[in-house]
């Protein structure tokens, strides 16, 4: 054996090699992203099952134009008032949607808002996932495929 044939028999196992170790890790992430896709989108849908109302006056508070850059809403008896407020938001009404709370409370454990209370009346920041998924036409969660991802 000549030094030019086990070069060459090298060289074309490591690339061998490395382009299946990267079509293997190509296909692995693709798979995961699509099962990441499902897996959020039965997660909406079950929220939409368990608090239809509350979802309704979300979407219809989002749906015009003007709102759509509000990010911040408060959750409260609709017999009380708010005092200073230094940006747009959104009021939900505990007397209106009596599980409003829990509505709020698995939101807030999906990712989907933040707590951000500066006292006593509950505050919550609202991220663009919840905006996006209020906002989709169909009403249903569809995540935008990562690059690459067939």
């Amino acid at each position: 054996m000549d030094i030019a044939s086990v070069l060459t028999g090298f060289l074309v196992g490591a690339a061998t090699g490395a382009a299946g170790q990267y079509f293997a890790d190509k296909y692995t992430d693709q798979r995961r992203e699509k099962k990441l896709a499902r897996e959020q989108a039965r997660l909406w849908q079950d929220i939409e099952q368990r608090f239809p109302a509350v979802i309704a006056e979300m979407r219809s508070d989002f749906s015009p134009q003007e709102n759509r850059h509000v990010r911040v809403f408060f959750v409260k008896e609709s017999n009380t008032m708010l005092g200073f407020v230094s940006e747009p938001c959104f009021e939900y009404h505990t007397d209106k949607h009596p599980d409003l709370r829990a509505a709020v409370a698995l939101l807030e454990q999906h990712g989907f808002i933040t707590d951000i209370t500066p006292g006593n009346c509950p505050m919550y920041r609202v991220h663009e996932k919840l905006v996006d998924a209020l906002l989709r036409p169909n009403n249903s969660f569809k995540p935008t495929p990562l690059r690459g991802a067939a």
